[in-house]
């Protein structure tokens, strides 16, 4: 069996059509866990409907603690060896589970098993390019050594338990690119997979988009860039994580808070700069960030202008 796992918190206009979207699986051997994570719609009232339908359904409700808290508790209160995802909003293909099934069996020793997505935006679907061939199934070795993107999606993937049990579940801290932080910890510790075909959908067209809070409530200190030095031990074990990581959080907090953010964003900008593993990265980075950040933001203001002036030719 399968347990998957729905945090919810006021989807009243779209968790129904995600949970039929897991009912009417082709798989049919698996619980569904509900978190109600403290709503304030009618959203509960909604899912609770839908219990008379099927047995399958579980609600568990908390107070209002963040979708990491909410897909944890889902987490502990699963019954069954292999969990999958799905968030309020999205959608997936009826043949999802069972083709996330199909791949467990075939790779038995792989701890984390994952299909490609697409986005809805204004009702039209456009599936991401992952950067690797079209169909391709089969494990995805040297993840953070390969020109691919950010492959696996948290409702389009499944995870083994135990391993879960090995790196921890979702960092509670961290409110932005919470599930990022947990797919590397796994990656880091098992053989994972995936097959580049869509079954899942990328729900942009609904209400209450993490994504859209993060443009109206975005606070670093809940971003995972401001926990790398947990990943410490990890970077001297693995060199090419370590570049993945530090590039990324580096650009990032370049292109946002790094030189043009208040007091406070430098304040943190400047603890995740101490955590950055400069050693395992371009050169450019250690001159970026040793350089005093007065000239160096006269430096990075140059370089946009002379970029966007290139761009223009």
């Amino acid at each position: 069996m399968i347990s998957i796992v729905i945090p919810l918190y006021n989807k009243e206009q779209s968790i129904e059509r995600t949970v039929r979207s897991v009912l009417d699986q082709t798989y049919r051997d698996f619980e569904l866990i509900i978190v109600n994570d403290g709503s304030t719609d009618r959203s509960l009232g909604v899912v609770e409907r839908l219990l008379d339908e099927d047995s399958r359904i579980r609600i568990v409700s908390q107070h209002n603690a963040g979708v990491s808290a909410a897909r944890n508790t889902g987490i502990k209160k699963s019954k069954c060896d292999l969990v999958a995802l799905i968030d309020g909003d999205d959608i997936w293909d009826e043949n999802c589970l069972r083709e996330l099934v199909k791949m467990s069996e075939d790779f038995l020793d792989a701890g984390m098993w994952g299909v490609n997505y697409a986005d809805i935006i204004n009702g039209e679907v456009r599936p991401y390019n992952q950067g690797l061939p079209l169909e391709y199934r089969g494990y995805v070795h040297n993840y953070f050594a390969t020109a691919h993107g950010d492959i696996f999606w948290t409702s389009a993937l499944m995870m083994r338990k135990e391993v879960l049990c090995k790196v921890g579940i979702f960092d509670e801290r961290v409110r932005y690119s919470e599930d990022m932080d947990l797919w590397y910890r796994i990656i880091l510790n098992a053989p994972v997979c995936f097959y580049n075909h869509v079954y899942s959908f990328y729900n942009k067209d609904a209400e209450n988009r993490a994504e859209q809070d993060v443009h109206k409530h975005y606070n670093i200190y809940q971003c995972w860039d401001y926990y790398i030095d947990k990943y410490a031990e990890d970077f001297k074990q693995h060199p090419d994580f370590a570049r993945f990581v530090g590039m990324r959080v580096a650009i990032n907090i370049l292109s946002n808070n790094y030189y043009f953010g208040n007091e406070e964003d430098r304040k943190a900008t400047d603890h995740i700069a101490c955590y950055l593993p400069l050693k395992y990265m371009p050169f450019k980075y250690t001159l970026i960030f040793k350089t005093p950040r007065w000239l160096g933001k006269q430096i990075y203001r140059c370089s946009m202008l002379l970029k966007r002036l290139k761009n223009k030719k």
